[in-house]
Parts: structure tokens; C-alpha cells; sequence
């Protein structure tokens, strides 16, 4: 991918859970309709670092994916770097075949 383009969606990335991160410390009212409940409490317990690991290893937004808490979590669980990038590629690419079957 365009080194450019991967620096934009890591940015993206990174500021999409920091603002998870802030509107569930505050209680934003909006939260509930906006993010899923279990995203809101996994980004909400992460350090700055784990957000920033994780803003690093999604391949594409991370706002976009619709990410269901099974997929979260297994992708949590992987060895930061490579091995949640080659998980979420997997995961894209499987939703993609599943798409263009429908």
C-alpha cells in the first residue's frame, strides 16, 4: 500500500479511538448510537500506547470495518505488528468474497 495512504489511515485510525476513548470517559450520550458497547469499553480501558499499537495495525479505517466483538477480540489477542495486520487482512478479504457472492 502507498506509504502516504498508510500513514492517512493510521492518523485516521488513531483519532477515530481517541475519540472513543474520550466521548465513553465522558458518558457522551451519543456514544451508544455511534460505536458499538463493547468497543466503547475495550478502547476505554486501553493505555495510549495500546491505541496507538492498534491504530498501527489496522489496515484499513478502523471506523469503516464494522468490527463485531468476536473479530475484535481475536485480532486483540494477535501479536501486535504483522500478525494482527495479516488477521485483519484475512478478515477484509473474507468479507469482500462474501459481498460480491451475495
Amino acid at each position: 500500500m502507498h506509504n502516504s495512504l498508510q500513514k492517512d489511515i493510521v492518523t485516521l485510525n488513531r483519532r477515530y479511538l481517541l475519540l472513543v476513548k474520550q466521548m465513553a470517559s465522558a458518558k457522551h450520550p451519543l456514544l451508544c448510537v455511534s460505536v458499538p458497547k463493547f468497543l466503547a469499553k475495550k478502547v476505554n480501558d486501553m493505555t495510549l500506547e495500546e491505541i496507538d499499537q492498534l491504530a498501527e495495525d489496522m489496515i484499513a479505517p478502523c471506523f469503516y470495518m464494522n468490527l463485531d466483538e468476536t473479530t475484535f477480540n481475536q485480532m486483540e489477542a494477535k501479536i501486535p505488528g504483522v500478525h494482527r495486520k495479516a488477521y485483519m487482512t484475512n478478515v477484509l478479504v473474507t468479507r469482500l468474497q462474501t459481498d460480491e457472492q451475495r
